[in-house]
């Protein structure tokens, strides 16, 4: 039997894509483009952020072991009274920053710094070194400065006089150190606080350079504290750490963290407030337990961590 032959058609065959096939398709490689784009700022910045986080611990760590290895954390180290200081401060001030405390001058109590903070002893200034113990020097700086098209030579510094000095480091963290003991006078085999504080700044360290911290005058508010500066300032943001400074100089200076701060809403330029982290011992370091107590705290520009160890003066 013969069956009839089954007949298809082809499609026919397309010549090309449509004008709105191309607009949608350059629409979504836009939008992809644009949100990859968005996203390179901030991954930038959270890398420089980890790369800071990470260059912080490592220092962290340096400067404790460089505490006790060089004997920063001796009981000789605090100067002993005098006629010209017969109150020296319960605590023992530093390096990077910290150091300078001692000599800040009359705070917003009306006391003074020095009440609080002392310099190291001849021996201890000894056993500091020289500035750049304090530095991190991970990231050495080329010099002279390499045009575009030499490669850069990594020489030491040259000084005015044409002599080279110690090689150069770039802007990165130095440290500073607060020595606390938990008796005072301080003696051999007592215990001491060791706080740590690392900061984000200039590796050119100058005496006397002040311009990164400041005493800020707090007052309890109901459950939470007001600052005398304006929110404009990044120096009481969340997570960051000031130095409280108690009522009496028979009490030492603590370290607390931000928990919290917030302002308002502005019309105009608000304070900032601030709640912190173990706010109960705060309140008993500063005695501002009842609410328009006033305290005095020091607040530092830059600084991105404060380690407390428990050590042994030797």
């Amino acid at each position: 039997m013969h069956r009839p032959a089954t007949i298809t058609h082809a499609p026919a065959a397309r010549r090309g894509i449509t004008l709105l096939e191309v607009l949608i398709a350059c629409g979504l490689l836009v939008i992809g483009l644009s949100t990859m784009a968005a996203l390179l700022p901030a991954s930038s910045a959270r890398l420089a952020q980890a790369s800071l986080a990470d260059r912080a611990g490592v220092l962290a760590s340096n400067a404790l072991a460089d505490s006790i290895n060089r004997g920063l954390v001796a009981a000789e180290n605090f100067p002993t009274a005098s006629a010209m200081n017969p109150l020296p401060g319960r605590t023992l001030a530093i390096g990077s920053l910290v150091g300078q405390l001692p000599g800040f001058g009359v705070l917003p109590s009306g006391r003074k710094a020095d009440e609080y903070f002392t310099v190291p002893s001849e021996e201890g200034r000894r056993r500091c070194g020289s500035p750049r113990t304090f530095l991190l020097e991970d990231e050495v700086q080329y010099g002279p400065s390499p045009s575009v098209a030499s490669a850069p030579s990594n020489a030491f510094s040259t000084a005015s006089d044409g002599s080279t000095g110690p090689r150069q480091v770039r802007d990165g963290v130095c440290w500073g150190a607060t020595v606390t003991p938990q008796v005072f006078p301080p003696a051999a085999g007592g215990a001491a606080v060791l706080a740590i504080a690392v900061f984000k700044r200039s590796g050119d360290i100058t005496s006397g350079d002040m311009k990164d911290a400041m005493p800020v005058g707090v007052t309890r508010t109901n459950s939470f504290y007001e600052a005398d500066v304006l929110a404009s300032g990044p120096l009481l943001r969340p997570c960051t750490w000031v130095l409280a400074i108690p009522a009496s100089p028979s009490t030492a200076p603590r370290w607390f963290q931000v928990m919290s701060s917030w302002t308002f809403e502005p019309p105009a330029a608000q304070t900032t407030r601030l709640i912190f982290r173990n706010q109960q011992d705060f309140e008993s370091a500063t005695g501002t337990g009842s609410t328009g107590s006033k305290a005095t705290v020091f607040a530092f520009e830059g600084l991105i961590r404060v380690d407390e160890h428990l050590v042994t003066l030797n």
